[in-house]
């Protein structure tokens, strides 16, 4: 059994991809592997299932790795995973790699939900908006919530930037109460 948390894997795997300047087709393959084992209930078992012979486990995950081109060390990294009982932590590991990779970047991500699509000139002035906020490279990603009124909430790490019309709307509530 391991002593290590979930995070302290990824992070010694971060500094890995880093020396090897392979960061981010690293995390394209973690990503990629996150979505296998989400999509295969039953490879995902079996590597879960303490039952299963780590020797089973290993030729499964090297035969992935060679038939998905797979870097020599992510494949090592999932053994080491399988080896510790961290496997069924796999999401969180690569959640971790992402943002410790991004902070040795220097990148933020950030997430717009708008009551509707928005246009690319939209887009890209809340871009800058948001690299004049942190003062520093943020990539955004973006949804649509329809159950809002307008506008739209801005979120980098964990501030929030609300600009919707429901949020306007409620502060005049309060200010008129």
């Amino acid at each position: 059994m391991s002593f290590l948390k979930p995070g302290e894997y990824a992070r010694a795997l971060s500094e890995i991809a880093v020396e090897l300047e392979l960061e981010d087709r690293i995390q394209k393959q973690l990503t990629e592997l996150s979505k296998i084992l989400t999509s295969h209930r039953l490879l995902r078992n079996i590597l879960i299932n303490p039952a299963i012979h780590f020797s089973d486990k290993q030729r499964i995950v090297e035969e992935i790795g060679q038939k998905g081109s797979l870097e020599p060390v992510v494949v090592n990294f999932i053994l080491v995973l399988l080896e510790h009982a961290q496997i069924q932590r796999f999401e969180e590991v690569v959640k971790v790699y992402k943002d410790t990779i991004d902070e040795f970047k220097g990148v933020l991500r950030g997430r717009v939900i708008s009551s509707k699509e928005l246009q690319q000139d939209v887009r890209k002035r809340i871009h800058k908006i948001a690299v004049g906020l942190t003062d520093k490279e943020v990539i955004i990603g973006y949804d649509v919530d329809e159950t809002l009124i307008g506008g739209f909430k801005l979120q980098i790490g964990s501030t929030i930037y609300d600009g919707s019309l429901q949020s306007q709307l409620d502060a005049i509530r309060r200010l008129a109460s």
